[in-house]
């Protein structure tokens, strides 16, 4: 608990200040004020964070060996974004400080999010706690080129709604320039748009299910078919891999059950989501990609996680449209109170740990050779 509580304390202003929204919510200058409020919280939270989590180990040496004239070279395997880069340079040709860029970073991941909610959500305070919980978390910390790609992608969301493909696609390849996985934003213009049958959803739904539940090694079973006429190594690896995974137990977790509720409930309430929401069909498609990223990927973790949080900003619509869907006051306040302590619960879950300890650059924190002695002591211990 000692880790999380920082965390835990910026997710409960949220919803205290969510709940000021939800009572008050035709004095509009008290609606401006708690966005400010909350958004100046989160700049102020994240941008002035020390090293937290885990990818700062590559970031900061990245940021000390960037200048003008390598902008495109690759650094330690990690591939070349020019957009990153560029921005990571011009940082820190007005201010040469590591915490500088990352507060730029946090500014205008900020600004992008925010940018979007106004347009989407009416009750933005609240819907910042789901998105810390969903996704954000990481987004602010560990996924600094991957933050922002999505967060202009998300902006672009409405441009699917219009029809404008230029300026759809001059945005995705602007995300491009942060993080190559935009890649797959792009032919999402094509049918992101469109309705898809209810039965369509709960049946590609159900099958993620069953082959997270029953641990089916899809793509691994895929790709076995063809590794032994490339290599007999590789398919030693495949079949050694195979084991392994099914030796690992699957446990039947809150994250599950949240996932199995709220895939449930987009299925019952899906005419009445559409009823409420012109771009409801956007947001259930992303929330199908969503599922069917974490649960057809289930048997390589990271790379589930990590194509999954491409589309985590479907939470943070569908669950505010959630609420607005039940008739019965008492069914709006029961699914709250669940999304209340399920994010409590989720965000002492992944940062109660060493490396999520939470150090603020205003005050006293240990400098990078330091803290890194300190992640390698822990990082196993994180892992686990």
């Amino acid at each position: 608990m000692i880790y999380s509580a920082p965390y835990i304390a910026i997710i409960t202003v949220f919803l205290i200040c969510g709940g000021l929204a939800w009572n008050y919510r035709n004095n509009r200058t008290l609606q401006y004020t708690l966005i400010v409020v909350c958004a100046g919280l989160l700049v102020l939270f994240f941008g002035l964070r020390g090293f937290c989590f885990y990818d700062w180990n590559v970031y900061y040496p990245l940021y000390e060996s960037k200048h003008w004239g390598n902008l495109l070279a690759p650094y330690s395997g990690q591939s070349a974004n020019l957009g990153f880069n560029l921005l990571m340079v011009v940082c820190k040709s007005i201010f040469d400080n590591y915490f500088f860029f990352q507060f730029v970073l946090t500014v205008i991941n900020t600004y992008l999010l925010i940018r979007f909610l106004k347009k989407k959500v009416d009750n933005i305070p609240l819907t910042l706690a789901f998105v810390v919980c969903m996704g954000g978390l990481y987004i602010y910390t560990d996924l600094m080129r991957n933050g922002i790609a999505i967060l202009l992608f998300v902006n672009a969301l409405e441009l699917i709604e219009k029809r404008r493909m230029l300026p759809y696609f001059l945005i995705c390849l602007l995300a491009l320039s942060f993080h190559k996985s935009s890649l797959l934003f792009f032919p999402l213009y094509f049918f992101l748009h469109r309705k898809i049958n209810k039965w369509v959803y709960i049946s590609v739904f159900i099958a993620g299910n069953v082959i997270l539940l029953f641990k089916i090694p899809v793509f691994l079973n895929l790709v076995s078919l063809f590794a032994g006429f490339i290599s007999k190594d590789l398919q030693r690896h495949i079949n050694g891999y195979t084991i392994l995974m099914n030796q690992v137990g699957f446990v039947i977790s809150i994250g599950y059950l949240e996932r199995l509720l709220t895939g449930v409930l987009v299925f019952i309430y899906m005419d009445r989501i559409r009823q409420l929401r012109a771009d409801a069909n956007i947001f259930i498609n992303s929330m199908l990609l969503y599922f069917f990223m974490f649960f057809f990927f289930s048997e390589f973790k990271t790379l589930s996680s990590r194509l999954s949080v491409l589309f985590c900003y479907s939470y943070w619509i569908i669950w505010p449209t959630l609420i607005r869907s039940f008739v019965y006051q008492g069914n709006r306040l029961l699914f709250i109170a669940f999304l209340t302590v399920y994010c409590l619960l989720k965000i002492n879950g992944n940062t109660n740990t060493p490396v999520a300890k939470y150090e603020n650059v205003l005050f006293k924190h240990q400098p990078y050779h330091l803290r890194q002695i300190y992640y390698r002591k822990h990082f196993n211990e994180a892992k686990e």
